[in-house]
């Protein structure tokens, strides 16, 4: 079932313990029993959805609209979000999957869910007898397409609703698919919905603008600016879906997605005409006479799909553009491609990166609250009392809006769920004699941060200093890189790998991505990655991007590492010509790291250099910070301490 692996990995854990005591004591080994592992298994799945009732009602609609043989159940939104409102959670509603990346589909007789590795673990933990895991990206792990054709028989029908489905994901499913004598339907109305008895309304809460002090550039200049991309491209028109892009171009806000300031919308611009499809109640004065400004105006926002089909000449459709439009545009007019608005808003100007830099040093003050105050308190904590206790000191800072996702507050073996959530009567207590990782971050209005910080308050093992120190290791040599203008992320990736790969580690998960400016907390198109993972549309770094420093190890069951740090690309003083100095990045986050972990005989000469120098810098930084907001003499010598030179 789905908990197989999870519990292969549970009893070869419990197995290496049984050897290591006997290594040590000289005792039997105490290994585990069969009916320990399927008791421990029983365990796990009271922690998944039931979802057999709501499958067999899916099937029975299948049936009913056109005999489909499988149902895709994507993550997305019609704009291809990475997170998304709870009315548009359908493939969490059917699995009980929670994790933000994941396609479910569903067949007559089985149901599978594809997930990247940061999600393995929660799968398989969420999910119930019902669901099989696909391990995408991994070895012998069939894509979505290549299996429905090697599965299901010839003229078998494969529906999915258009809207929650990019143009080239329909296209390239539609491809394969014929090729093995099947048909792809657009299926309209959302099956899901049609199950889903209870689901939340859309969201209703008030677009607000974002003031040109935190922006940087007015909503005229970037139009300007992309109507100048949109000719260069040859087209006379861009359909916008993506949420962040239709926020960052207006220098409008929102909150329709927790944690992402964002609000539902679409957007077509033309050379003379700009109009943004918004539920107009939702637009106040204010927001309305920014619009103004700029000649826009507002249509209902289902109007895009019947807009659309009013465009002549070619069109250009960003790839975050949902099926349904595409299908309402001749295929002859469309030009497909990166988002213009991506490639602009990826890199800050002056005003958003002093922003940056100013929210890191107040956000980076507020956790170092936090694990101050972790190490001090006598209190009996869970990793939820964790979570809310860190949202508590960065809600005290100014400019605080909100977090940018869920706080990951996790103590020992949850440090190794990659994007685990902490839930009351389920989350374990904080231990200090274990390893606790905590990735959290805050959406301020002058910018947005993202931060991993993994300590120990007692005594590590040598085994988790030594990973530590492999991890530490890389993210220093990543930031640490030199490299040329347009240099891929992907490029960069082993440099933060290389001191795991050395020892037979590893990660699951990507090394970099970009962040927005009050934005999304997950920005393309640039990125660290791993090459097997690259894209035709990744952006090469260019000063002024803003990305993420993130390396890890998990140990399943044990604990997890990461070490995540937001850094600048910035130009090197003097490596490469005068013309195009060579770039390099900048630590933005200002929050030490654990000392107590750190093996310093691993370490070369730089890269003791390297921490010595960023820790005088964090010291410096919130140090100056906490004398006007008059701080504690004990906070004061606790952050001396952490960033003490070895």
């Amino acid at each position: 079932g789905i908990n197989a692996e999870y519990g292969k990995q549970w009893y070869q854990r419990r197995v290496r313990e049984a050897v290591v005591s006997t290594q040590s004591t000289g005792t039997d080994p105490p290994f585990p029993t069969f009916s320990s592992c399927i008791v421990h298994l029983r365990a796990v799945q009271t922690m998944a959805k039931k979802t057999g009732e709501l499958l067999l009602k899916l099937r029975g609609l299948m049936t009913q609209n056109g005999q489909l043989a499988a149902y895709i159940v994507p993550s997305d939104d019609p704009h291809m979000s990475e997170y998304v409102s709870s009315n548009f959670c359908r493939r969490a509603f059917i699995s009980g999957f929670t994790g933000s990346a994941g396609t479910a589909v569903v067949l007559q007789d089985k149901a599978l869910m594809w997930t990247d590795g940061r999600y393995f673990l929660q799968a398989e933990k969420e999910m119930d007898e019902n669901w099989s895991l696909m391990k995408a990206f991994m070895p012998g792990t069939p894509s979505k397409e290549e299996y429905l054709s090697s599965n299901l028989e010839k003229s078998s029908k494969v529906g999915i609703d258009p809207k929650t489905c990019s143009v080239q994901l329909f296209k390239t499913l539609n491809k394969q698919l014929r090729s093995a004598g099947m048909e792809l339907v657009p299926v309209a109305d959302n099956l899901i919905d049609k199950v889903w008895d209870d689901a939340p309304a859309a969201p209703s809460a008030p677009v607000f603008v974002h003031d040109i002090k935190y922006a940087g550039e007015s909503a005229s200049s970037k139009l300007e600016t992309l109507r100048k991309k949109i000719k260069e491209k040859q087209c006379s028109a861009i359909v916008l879906s993506a949420l962040d892009d239709i926020a960052w171009l207006y220098n409008l806000r929102g909150s329709d997605v927790n944690y992402n300031p964002v609000f539902y919308s679409f957007a077509i611009i033309t050379p003379d005409s700009s109009t943004l499809f918004v539920d107009e109640a939702r637009v106040g004065e204010e927001v309305r006479s920014s619009l103004t400004e700029t000649s826009t105006k507002i249509q209902p926002y289902d109007a895009v799909y019947s807009s659309v089909k009013e465009l002549t000449d070619r069109v250009f459709l960003p790839l975050s553009t949902n099926a349904a439009i595409a299908q309402a545009i001749p295929a002859e007019q469309w030009c497909v491609g990166m988002s213009p608005v991506q490639e602009l808003k990826a890199i800050k100007n002056e005003v958003e990166l002093q922003g940056m830099r100013d929210c890191h040093v107040r956000d980076g003050a507020a956790l170092c609250e936090y694990l101050h105050w972790l190490e001090t308190t006598d209190r009996d904590l869970d990793e939820v009392d964790g979570a809310d206790q860190a949202e508590l000191f960065r809600s005290k800072q100014d400019l605080y809006v909100s977090l940018s996702f869920d706080t990951i507050s996790s103590s020992g073996p949850n440090g190794a769920v990659i994007h685990y959530k902490p839930e009351k009567g389920t989350c374990r207590n904080i231990d200090k004699s274990m390893v606790y990782l905590c990735d959290s971050g805050a959406q301020y209005k002058d910018g947005t941060t993202d931060v991993t910080r993994t300590v120990h308050m007692g005594t590590p093992t040598q085994q988790q200093r030594m990973c530590f120190t492999r991890v530490l290791q890389g993210h220093i040599d990543l930031a640490m890189a030199v490299f040329p203008a347009g240099t891929k992320g992907t490029c960069l990736d082993c440099l933060a790998r290389r001191p795991l790969w050395n020892c037979g580690l590893n990660y699951q998960h990507g090394t970099g991505h970009g962040v927005g400016s009050f934005l999304n907390v997950h920005e393309g198109p640039c990125r660290i990655a791993a090459g097997n993972r690259m894209s035709k549309y990744e952006m090469g770094l260019q000063k002024g991007m803003i990305l993420s420093d993130e390396p890890g190890y998990y140990e399943a069951g044990e604990f997890g590492i990461r070490i995540e740090s937001l850094v600048e690309v910035v130009e090197t003083e003097d490596i490469g010509p005068p013309d195009g100095r060579f770039l390099t990045f900048r630590p933005v986050t200002m929050a030490p790291i654990d000392l107590r972990l750190v093996d310093r005989e691993l370490m070369s000469g730089d890269q003791v250099a390297w921490l010595n120098g960023y820790h005088a810098t964090v010291r410096e930084k919130v140090m100056a910070l906490w004398e006007k907001q008059g701080k504690s003499e004990d906070l004061k010598k606790w952050l001396v301490n952490q960033t003490r030179e070895i």
